[in-house]
């Protein structure tokens, strides 16, 4: 029987009348009122069916039931036309939508499969389904998921087949990845070119909701589910149907209309108000208005009776930091005024009081996003000033200085003016002497093409001369060159540089200065990179004090500070107070750049290096993780500061055992590093020498040499014999050979290493016992056991007393002393070091 208006009244009337009823009497009352019309009832219990599966999960965004009806199973694993059905993905009121992989001869692709399922295929419910052909076939737009084929199950239902979009939720996209309030308005105009190009053709969506509206990984927006749609003057629909009774309603009543709800007749402006709640939500993470239960009545009467509030006035601590947001208070700010008011002209509960069209409501975004004045705010004159003063503010901030510098020459004779220009002069200075260096050892200037290291040594004997008159910028550039020297691993000369940086800033800004506290941090740091941690730790605590003595606001420079502590603790084995230090760094970091800033990355990175030094793993890969995330949202990869975080987490990986994706991770970060960097740059060499230590441990020895072999080959070049990277990839293949059967070219490699470090670092650095301990580990295999106990106890020594008895580094060199003892034939000496073994936290 054809879907009349008449019919769909009736079926509507009938189907209130029985909702009505408790369900033990539902069955005598069909019978006598369906006595001559079994069609009609076999139609309400569909519905009434619907209205059971609709309710089990009413926040599901797929309409999803909690469990597939009987016959949803058997479609998996069969042929509908050409298309191999592989899974089900979701159910909903008209049916269920499978994944499916087109198998023939032509290609292969991955859809989606919509099919009515048995039970449910009335007339109604089939008109329905043709519509929403009929609908798809229509729209052709980026984002709106496109119709591809069509057919009938061999029981003769029909099903829909359309592109596969793998994505998330709008809402749930955006705060998994803690976008911007800015980055969530841009990607939801998106989703309001896929609606407006959808009313352009005639067809309101009527269902728009997260559900419907997915995002992609690369943060492309698809509008889903049309099986509701309407098709703009067409009265043959079903507006006539029951929509709101007991659940088995054809949209979802916490993003309805208010005349949706209402059964009233709809035009575009009701998806202009769903799409209002949908903004909503993507401001604040939650809907205007809140339900006291998910009855539909309930969440019915909200929607028709209480007023919508303000987004600013609805902000929480945890929806703030969701949206990159440091506090309430901040996002209080960011949506005050136009985004509040965009907001509540959309949700307007009078239709004509909306906005007159989604790409009204596009616009409006638009001129937020571009400072232009917007439709939603009253046009009074000091609001249009200020917003011409946002879009112009070069022009605006010259007239007003010349305006003041007219009434009485103030903003040149303040001190401030006087600091800001001499900042300014500096600064230029500073650029200006880096640039003409640089340009005069390009080819096309008459210059060579020469290594870096020959650069910096120009510039040093430059700058002495050149800069004695102007001690500001030079400190600037002597740090510079002090830090590209450490870079390269030129310690010595970093430190000749780094110390008349530091001489300078005390004399220029005076000991107490910020200034004087970055000179400190640099002096420090490069104790710390040579292994010098009593040093390192007595300038930075001395940096600390300054710091704290002369400003109470955590700031930047504090952070570094405190992140420099972390890392001594963590050289010593102090790895508590490590994890503490760069906690702290962390927080500052976050409150003042927010969750997703670079530097919050790297401080991630420290307190999950911290982490897995204490055997926490889960947690430590976890914060890797993160931290390669916030890198991958703020830059296009390949980047330096991706490939410098995936190369933590490959480490991570590794010392975990998690062998395939250590290797994995370490390919990547190799590949990336090489690309990116070259195949002689620090960097690159670093990455190299890591994954050759992981290629030694899963005994690839022959691989794991030729790695090391690569990092060798820029001793002399990119790396000075002063670099730690150099006598690493010595000791590995020293390592190498001797598991190779080359013991005599193993102690060679070994000696050579464990020279360079005493050449080169402190007296009593760990690096120095670390070297030793390997090269005792060399003579236990050779069978030299008296030399090797020599060796590794004098190892043990050291280790304890820098790092603590339980550090990873400590107990690996007791573990050598329980190796030696048992080939040696000691098994006293052997028990006496086993018990100094510390078990490892699971």
């Amino acid at each position: 029987m054809s879907d009349t208006p008449e019919r769909l009244r009736r079926l509507r009337e009938l189907f209130d009348a029985v909702m009505d009823l408790p369900p033990a009497d539902r069955d005598s009352y069909l019978d006598q009122v369906t006595a001559s019309d079994p069609l009609l009832r076999r139609e309400v219990e569909a519905l009434i069916t619907s209205s059971d599966m609709t309710d089990v999960r009413l926040e599901s965004p797929m309409g999803a039931r909690a469990f597939p009806p009987p016959d949803a199973a058997p479609l998996v694993g069969q042929r509908l036309g050409a298309y191999d059905v592989v899974r089900l993905v979701g159910m909903g009121g008209m049916g269920a939508v499978y994944e499916a992989v087109r198998a023939d001869d032509q290609y292969r692709k991955r859809v989606a499969i919509k099919i009515v399922q048995r039970g449910l295929d009335s007339d109604l419910t089939l008109a329905r389904f043709r519509r929403e052909r009929q609908i798809l076939a229509s729209l052709e737009h980026p984002n709106i998921a496109t119709l591809l084929d069509g057919g009938v199950t061999p029981d003769g239902r029909p099903f829909l087949v359309m592109e596969f979009v793998e994505g998330d939720p709008i809402t749930t996209w955006c705060d998994a990845r803690a976008r911007s309030i800015r980055e969530r308005v841009a990607l939801f105009r998106q989703v309001c070119g896929a609606v407006q190009h959808a009313h352009k053709n005639l067809v309101v969506h009527r269902d728009l909701k997260p559900g419907n509206i997915l995002v992609t990984d690369d943060g492309t927006a698809k509008l889903l589910d049309f099986g509701i749609a309407k098709l703009l003057g067409d009265e043959g629909d079903d507006d006539a149907m029951p929509l709101t009774r007991g659940g088995a309603r054809a949209f979802t009543p916490e993003y309805a209309s208010p005349e949706q709800i209402r059964g009233l007749q709809l035009s575009t402006a009701s998806d202009v108000y769903s799409l209002g709640v949908v903004f909503f939500e993507l401001l604040v993470g939650r809907r205007p208005h809140l339900f006291t239960s998910h009855a539909v009545i309930d969440i019915e009467q909200v929607v028709l009776t209480a007023a919508v509030p303000r987004p600013s006035a609805v902000v929480t601590d945890d929806a703030a930091a969701r949206r990159g947001e440091r506090t309430a208070d901040r996002l209080r700010r960011r949506l005050r005024g136009e985004l509040d008011q965009i907001a509540l002209m959309a949700l307007r509960p009078e239709p004509t009081l909306r906005y007159a069209s989604v790409d009204a409501f596009d616009d409006d975004l638009r001129r937020h996003l571009t400072s232009l004045p917007i439709a939603a705010q009253r046009g009074w004159a000091g609001y249009r000033l200020r917003k011409f003063a946002q879009r112009n503010l070069a022009a605006v901030t010259a007239s007003v200085l010349v305006l003041l510098a007219l009434i009485g020459g103030v903003i040149s004779t303040t001190a401030q003016a006087r600091r800001a220009r001499a900042a300014q002069l500096k600064s230029d200075r500073v650029s200006g002497f880096l640039a003409e260096l640089l340009a005069s050892v390009r080819p096309e200037r008459g210059g060579r093409d020469v290594p870096v290291s020959e650069v910096l040594d120009g510039a040093a004997k430059r700058i002495e001369t050149e800069l004695a008159g102007e001690p500001a910028v030079r400190a600037e550039l002597e740090s510079v060159i002090g830090g590209s020297y450490q870079s390269l691993g030129r310690y010595d000369d970093a430190k000749r540089h780094l110390d008349t940086a530091l001489a300078l800033r005390r004399r220029v800004d005076g000991a107490r200065s910020n200034s004087a506290v970055i000179g400190l941090n640099n002096v420090a740091g490069l104790f710390l990179a040579r292994g010098e941690l009593d040093k390192a730790d007595t300038m930075f605590r001395e940096a600390l004090a300054l710091k704290r003595g002369t400003s109470s606001k955590p700031d930047t420079l504090l952070a570094s500070v405190l992140d420099n502590l972390g890392s001594v603790a963590h050289g010593r084995g102090q790895d508590l107070e490590g994890e503490t230090f760069h906690r702290q760094a962390l927080a500052i970091r976050r409150d003042i750049s927010g969750p997703r800033n670079d530097m919050v990355a790297f401080s991630l990175n420290n307190v999950a290096v911290s982490l897995g030094d204490q055997n926490k793993w889960a947690a430590a890969e976890s914060l890797h993780r993160q931290a390669i995330a916030i890198l991958e949202a703020n830059h296009p990869t390949p980047h330096p500061l991706v490939a410098d975080a995936m190369n933590a987490l490959a480490t991570a990986l590794d010392l975990q055992g998690k062998n395939a994706a250590a290797e994995s991770a370490y390919v990547e970060t190799v590949t990336m590093r090489r690309k990116l960097l070259g195949p002689e740059h620090p960097d690159y060499a670093f990455t190299v020498f890591n994954y050759a230590m992981f290629e030694f441990d899963q005994k690839r020895y022959a691989h794991a040499m030729e790695l090391a072999s690569e990092v060798l080959s820029l001793r002399g070049k990119s790396l000075p014999e002063s670099h730690p990277s150099v006598a690493a990839a010595l000791q590995t293949v020293g390592r190498c050979l001797d598991q190779l059967g080359d013991t005599p070219g193993g102690a060679r490699a070994l000696t050579e290493s464990l020279e360079l470090r005493k050449r080169y670092l402190p007296a009593g650095s760990w690096l120095i016992a670390s070297s030793e301990g390997v090269l005792g580990e060399h003579y236990v295999l050779t069978k030299e056991y008296r030399r090797a106990e020599q060796l590794l106890l004098h190892t043990d020594e050291v280790l304890r007393g820098v790092m603590g008895a339980d550090s990873p580094r400590t107990q690996t060199n007791v573990k050598r002393i329980v190796a030696l003892y048992d080939a040696w034939g000691q098994p006293e000496k052997s028990a006496a070091f086993k018990a100094k073994l510390v078990a490892k936290s699971p």
